[in-house]
């Protein structure tokens, strides 16, 4: 009898990078603010126009174009990174039955290399770890506590096996839209209000703090100024749920690496037992299938 996989998937950040797409209507975002500070410098980058809107109250579902600008060359400049570390750190909100929300906290750790090198070192504040590997033909998943593990034939390119892993498996990969930004500029038709907040200093980083508005989220995002406009926080709020559960994830880049191959191809630790995965429809695969 083949054990399943459950208790190994990942979790942790599926919304850290949604940020700069359309599918992010499904992910929750910080609440909007009625007025922006007056002294509020422009986002850096935005036109001279932006002064005046951040001066002034935002009219009901305003959209901003400065800040689409703003997203849109976050989106540009991270597409330019080949081979990068993603270090994050984040706050998640889960509703108990009562409805009294709890608090989880997750460290995440992405070595990359585009196109096909992705490892995933997760934590969580219960002591679970598990570790992504991905090498362009398969993708693993190791828990060092259980010493089981799972292995799938993979899509080529991180940004196949990241939508594989999600719908095949149920496996959510941590800032997993970073890996869709290839395709150019954003869709941002369900974006209902976007507005700037001001500057803000995130983990020593001056940031340029935007809140925006969809279908039942509302998040907010801090953009690194200057000219590596990186994403430095993100708090994504759920609406729709009358709880508004909370995720909030810190990020710290580092946007010059080098890896060696072995970070991305996974060798089974001795002692350590390979295990079925369930999928998504409720079947169970065999290993080696």
């Amino acid at each position: 009898m083949f054990r399943t996989f459950e208790s190994l998937k990942l979790s942790v950040l599926g919304a850290a990078a949604c940020i700069l797409l359309a599918s992010c209507a499904q992910q929750p975002a910080a609440p909007g603010a009625s007025a922006k500070p007056a002294a509020a410098p422009p986002p850096a980058g935005a036109s001279a126009a932006a002064p005046a809107a951040a001066t002034a109250a935002p009219a009901a579902d305003a959209v901003d174009p400065e800040v689409l600008k703003a997203l849109d060359r976050m989106s540009a400049y991270l597409r330019t990174l080949k081979t990068f570390q993603l270090d994050t750190y984040s706050l998640t909100d889960d509703a108990l039955d009562n409805g009294q929300l709890a608090q989880l906290g997750r460290t995440a750790r992405l070595k990359v290399r585009r196109p096909d090198g992705l490892q995933v070192d997760m934590n969580n504040d219960r002591g679970d770890r598990n570790v992504l590997y991905y090498n362009g033909k398969t993708a693993s998943i190791y828990s060092p506590r259980t010493k089981y593990y799972a292995t799938v034939q993979a899509p080529p390119t991180l940004k196949e096996v990241v939508g594989v892993l999600n719908d095949k498996y149920d496996i959510d990969v941590p800032a997993a839209d970073m890996f869709s930004w290839d395709s150019g500029k954003m869709d941002t038709s369900s974006i209902k209000s976007a507005t700037y907040l001001g500057v803000s200093a995130v983990d020593g980083n001056l940031t340029d703090q935007f809140a925006i508005r969809q279908d039942d989220v509302d998040w907010q995002i801090w953009i690194q100024r200057g000219n590596t406009p990186l994403p430095r926080k993100l708090v994504i709020v759920t609406t729709s749920d009358p709880a508004r559960p909370q995720h909030t994830v810190v990020m710290r880049w580092k946007t010059v690496a080098s890896f060696p191959a072995s970070d991305f191809d996974f060798k089974a630790p001795a002692g350590s037992t390979r295990i079925a995965i369930q999928k998504s429809d409720g079947t169970v695969e065999n290993p080696g299938k």
